[in-house]
């Protein structure tokens, strides 16, 4: 779609001419190593609503897990977000996705497949549905999962053809050297078991580059590794051990340890989010036999001249400002007589960037639950021809309001700081979920898979 039909006199830059404001983040992307913000997760407001089957903590943790599934490729155009629109008069559920760029024919059919595999969870045994749902996950992030690994097969996309990182598992031999220096004498019972965790997982990312590509083999392995990744980020030794090595101090060795852990953490999400899809099946079944999947159109690109890369010749709307955009189009009087109700978050792929973070800030209505902190000078927003005035008015405020976080952020001191890990993945973190379902098993003495 095109993201600029408005007329100059009813332009949402009206009041602010956007080079302007392209220019003072520029400026402060140089005063902060473009990462004006750390890392922030926020409380979700309180849920006040009866007219929902989702708590508002569910509602997140479906969008966000649903947004995660469309991020099949490594890079800013495969960030996706996503609403939950809940139809009480039809008891059905539509999950509408969007994305910077299309969500092609391919990926939606791989989604569909999804849809259909959640929908039979629903309507029987989630064990059964659980296991198809596990590989139907793996198989559509096959190349992600490859990249996360850092596999020898793993082909790199050209914008990292330069990059020489080592494999993922070469990177265990720092994390289990970090382990004696965090535990004292006393403590050597649990350090034994953290190493042993370690080690029993650093063999079995060695040994993935061992099986053939694209086999039946790799894929009971990957299924494999990715559930034992799960056990021990969900470990209570493993978040120990985390806690600790974040505690200690920024130093290069322990960032790089810490680095590791989270992409061992990005690996296990792949189960966590099955998980979350299946359990959801299972407490709305009716919602998820009746689910629908929509996704907005992307918007065009804009070129632009100002820039803090070189490169970033280009403003995107981003995934996030899609949707609100969207919903702030739609008329409330109409989708309450459908009985839709509004989304009351967005869930997305990754963590808010700085802008979008600030922008739904601004915005009021749904909640900023995080930020990576990290500001992309390319971001933009619609300026459409359709808003009316009091929508367009008050993007005119928003816009404001971001542009003085932004001047009055620069004249704080220059402070440089590292780029940040933009996925949102906190298993180390978190309380495992008591009402897990098993959904994989091992591989038996013979070889053979036993299934669910």
């Amino acid at each position: 779609m095109n993201p600029r039909t408005a007329t100059p006199s009813l332009s949402i830059w009206r009041d602010l001419d956007e080079d302007t404001f392209r220019t003072h983040l520029v400026g402060l992307e140089e005063r902060t190593n473009a990462v004006p913000l750390d890392p922030q997760v926020f409380p979700l407001p309180a849920d006040t609503s009866n007219s929902r089957r989702f708590s508002i903590e569910d509602e997140q943790k479906l969008a966000d897990a649903f947004a995660f599934l469309v991020a099949v490729e490594q890079g800013a155009q495969s960030v996706a977000a996503v609403c939950l629109e809940e139809n009480v008069k039809e008891q059905s559920l539509t999950v509408r996705f969007a994305a910077i760029d299309t969500i092609n024919e391919s990926l939606q059919h791989s989604l569909e497949q999804i849809r259909s595999t959640l929908a039979a969870s629903a309507a029987g045994d989630a064990g059964a549905h659980g296991g198809e749902l596990f590989g139907l996950i793996l198989r559509l992030h096959y190349r992600r999962i490859l990249g996360r690994l850092r596999s020898s097969k793993w082909e790199k996309p050209t914008y990292l053809s330069r990059t020489h990182k080592k494999s993922l598992w070469e990177d265990f031999k720092n994390l289990l050297h970090r382990v004696q220096f965090l535990y004292t004498k006393k403590e050597k019972p649990r350090r034994k078991i953290v190493e042993a965790d370690l080690e029993s997982l650093a063999k079995l990312y060695e040994g993935f580059e061992a099986v053939p590509p694209e086999s039946d083999d790799e894929g009971l392995y990957i299924k494999h590794l990715v559930k034992a990744s799960y056990d021990k980020c969900t470990s209570e030794a493993l978040k120990e051990y985390a806690r600790r090595l974040e505690t200690v101090g920024p130093t290069q060795q322990l960032q790089s340890a810490v680095k590791t852990l989270r992409q061992i953490e990005k690996i296990a999400a792949y189960y966590r989010v099955t998980q979350t899809l299946i359990r959801a099946s299972q407490r709305h079944p009716y919602y998820f036999q009746h689910l629908e999947f929509k996704y907005l159109p992307h918007y065009t690109g804009i070129p632009t001249t100002i820039g803090y890369e070189e490169w970033a010749n280009t403003c995107h709307v981003h995934a996030e400002v899609q949707l609100i955009v969207y919903y702030d189009l739609q008329k409330g009087e109409a989708l309450a007589a459908e009985g839709v109700l509004r989304p009351r978050v967005i869930g997305t792929s990754k963590y808010l960037c700085y802008l979008c973070y600030l922008f739904i800030k601004a915005h009021g209505y749904y909640p900023a639950a995080n930020t990576h902190g990290r500001l992309y000078d390319q971001w933009t927003i619609p300026d459409l021809a359709e808003m009316g005035d009091e929508c367009r008015g008050r993007y005119r405020g928003i816009l404001k309001v971001m542009d003085q976080e932004v001047v009055d952020r620069a004249t704080d001191e220059p402070k440089w700081r590292t780029e940040p890990m933009t996925s949102r993945e906190n298993l180390l973190d978190a309380v495992e979920d008591e009402n897990c379902i098993s959904l994989w098993r091992a591989p038996t003495s013979d070889g053979n898979d036993p299934g669910v």
